[in-house]
C-alpha cells in the first residue's frame, strides 16, 4: 500500500513538472512575440523573393518565417512590410499578396498585433491598383484630414502606367478603399493647412486622342460621400515634347541615355550630383560631404518616365522608388518616393531639375597619346567658385572647394587614362593628402592647352575608377 502511494506521488510531481515547463515555455512564447515587435525596423523587416516562374509558389515553410498570420487556402504571400499604422506602441504588417497563382492583380493584407492575446490577427484587406511587385511603396499619411492615417499604395501596372490606390482608416472597423486609379502620371497634391487641417487632392494624367495633349482629371475629398469624387477634366498641352530614343517600355535604352554624370546647379550654396552606374547597377548620388549609393533592383519605363526601385545600404529592406524624367536632351527632373515606417517624409534634398555633364571623350582634341608629353600641361589655371591650379616641375597648387594645398603634381598613363597624382606637403614637411584626378585637355590649333578637366578619381589592383562626382574645370591663363 505504501509502495502503491508513493509511486503515485512521484507521477504527481513528474506531471507537475511537465505542466510547469508547459506553462513556462507558452509565457517564453508570448514575451518572443512581443519582443519581435519592438525591434527596430530595420532589423526586422524582410522582403520576400518573388518567385522567378509563373507558377512557382513560394515554400509555406518559408512564408511562415516572415508573415505572422497564414495564408488562407489558396492565398499567396509576396512580400511583408511592417509599418506603423495607427501610432501606437506596436508595428503592423502590411503583406502584398495573390488570391491563387493564377491571380494578376494583387491586395494587401493588415496583420494586427492583439497585445491580449500577444500573436498577429488578419485585420484587413483590400485590392490595389499596382500589379508589379517590385515597384510598390506603402505609405502612412492623413489625407482625408480627420485626424487617422491612411494607408496610402503606389507603384506600377501592366502597363508601366503609375497607380495609386488609398485605404481610408475607419475608428472603430479597419479601412475602406476611397480611392484607385492609374495614369502616365499620379499626382497627390499636399493640402493647404495654414487655415487648419483640409483634406489632399489628387490629379491623374492620361493620354488623349488629340496629338501633343494629355487629360487631366482632378479629384477632391467629399467627405459627406467619404470618398475622392471627380472635380473637374481638362485637356492641357504636353508639357515634354523632347522624344527620347526609342519611346516605348525598352528601359534599357533610358538607363543608356543616362549613363553619365549629371547635376544639379539650382542651389549655389548646395550643389549635387547624380550618376547611373549601369554596369554596377546603382545609383550614385553625391554631395560636397557625402555620396549615397543606392542598389537598383527593378527598372521600369513609360515613355520619358523612368521608375526605378532602389534600397540603400543602411535600410535594405526599405525601398524607395526614383523617378526620372527626360525633359531635354541634357536635363532630368528626379522625384524620390520612400517607403515610410512610420508618420513622417524623409527629404533628403536630392530631388530636383539635373544637367548632364559631356563626358570627358566629347572634349574637341582630347589628349590621347601613348607618350604623351606633360609638359605641356605646366602654369596657372583658373576655375569656378575660386578655384586654381598651378602645375609645375618642382611644385604644384591646388585650390578647390575652398581649400589651399601646396605640394607635388606628377602625371603618368593608367590602363588607358591620363592621370594627376597630387601629394600635399604641409609646411612641416611631412605628407598630407593624396589626390587622384582623371585628366582630360582641349588644345588650340598649335597644340597649346587651353582647358583642363580634373574627374575625382581613385587608382587600385582593377585600374582607374572614376568617383563620379562633379568635375574640376579650369582654364590656363599663363
Amino acid at each position: 500500500m505504501k509502495r502503491s502511494q508513493t509511486m503515485l506521488k512521484r507521477t504527481y510531481i513528474a506531471a507537475f513538472l511537465v505542466a510547469s515547463a508547459f506553462a513556462a515555455w507558452l509565457v517564453a512564447l508570448q514575451r518572443q512575440e512581443n519582443l519581435q515587435a519592438a525591434v527596430p525596423i530595420e532589423n526586422r523587416t524582410v522582403m520576400l523573393e518573388v518567385p522567378s516562374g509563373k507558377n512557382e509558389v513560394p515554400s509555406p515553410n518559408t512564408i511562415q518565417q516572415r508573415a505572422k498570420i497564414t495564408p488562407l487556402p489558396g492565398e499567396i504571400f509576396l512580400k511583408t512590410i511592417d509599418v506603423n499604422l495607427d501610432d501606437d506602441e506596436d508595428f503592423e504588417q502590411v503583406i502584398l499578396s495573390k488570391k491563387s497563382t493564377a491571380s494578376t492583380s494583387l491586395e494587401i493584407v493588415v496583420a494586427d498585433f492583439s497585445q491580449a492575446l500577444g500573436v498577429y490577427f488578419r485585420h484587413f484587406e483590400g485590392p490595389i491598383a499596382a500589379t508589379k511587385l517590385d515597384s510598390i511603396i506603402i505609405q502612412p499619411m492623413d489625407v482625408t484630414a480627420d485626424g487617422l492615417s491612411d494607408l496610402l499604395v503606389q507603384g506600377l501596372d501592366a502597363s508601366n502606367d503609375q497607380t495609386l490606390t488609398i485605404f481610408r482608416r475607419l475608428s472603430d472597423r479597419g479601412y475602406v478603399r476611397v480611392f484607385s486609379g492609374a495614369g502616365s502620371e499620379v499626382t497627390l497634391q499636399d493640402p493647404d493647412n495654414s487655415g487648419g487641417a483640409s483634406a489632399a487632392s489628387i490629379v491623374v494624367q492620361t493620354p488623349s486622342d488629340s496629338p501633343g495633349m494629355v487629360v487631366q482629371t482632378a479629384y477632391t475629398w467629399n467627405n459627406r460621400l467619404s470618398s475622392f469624387e471627380k472635380k473637374s477634366e481638362t485637356s492641357v498641352r504636353q508639357n515634354n515634347a523632347f522624344a527620347l530614343g526609342s519611346g516605348g517600355t525598352d528601359a534599357q535604352v533610358f538607363l543608356s541615355w543616362l549613363n553619365r554624370l549629371w547635376t544639379r546647379n539650382t542651389d549655389a550654396s548646395d550643389p549635387r550630383s547624380l550618376f547611373l552606374d549601369v554596369k554596377n547597377n546603382a545609383l550614385i548620388f553625391g554631395d560636397q560631404q557625402i555620396q549615397q549609393r543606392w542598389i537598383i533592383k527593378s527598372a521600369e519605363r513609360n515613355e520619358n518616365r523612368l521608375y526605378l526601385t532602389c534600397s540603400t545600404s543602411e535600410a535594405s529592406d526599405l525601398d524607395r522608388v526614383v523617378v526620372i524624367d527626360a525633359k531635354a536632351q541634357d536635363e532630368i527632373a528626379v522625384g524620390i518616393i520612400d517607403q515610410q515606417v512610420s508618420h513622417f517624409r524623409r527629404d533628403e534634398g536630392w530631388s530636383g531639375t539635373y544637367s548632364g555633364v559631356a563626358p570627358v571623350a566629347a572634349l574637341p582634341q582630347s589628349i590621347m597619346r601613348s607618350e604623351p608629353n606633360f609638359d605641356i600641361f605646366f602654369g596657372r589655371y583658373l576655375g569656378n567658385d575660386d578655384s586654381v591650379l598651378v602645375l609645375g616641375p618642382s611644385k604644384s597648387i591646388i585650390v578647390i572647394d575652398k581649400k589651399y594645398r601646396e605640394g607635388i603634381a606628377k602625371f603618368y598613363d593608367y590602363h588607358g587614362y591620363q592621370v594627376l597624382d597630387f601629394l600635399q606637403i604641409k609646411p612641416n614637411g611631412l605628407a598630407g593628402e593624396r589626390l587622384l584626378f582623371v585628366v582630360s585637355a582641349e588644345q588650340s590649333g598649335d597644340g597649346a592647352i587651353r582647358r583642363v578637366r580634373l574627374e575625382p578619381a581613385q587608382v587600385g589592383p582593377d585600374g582607374v575608377r572614376i568617383d563620379y562626382r562633379p568635375p574640376y574645370e579650369f582654364t590656363k591663363t599663363s
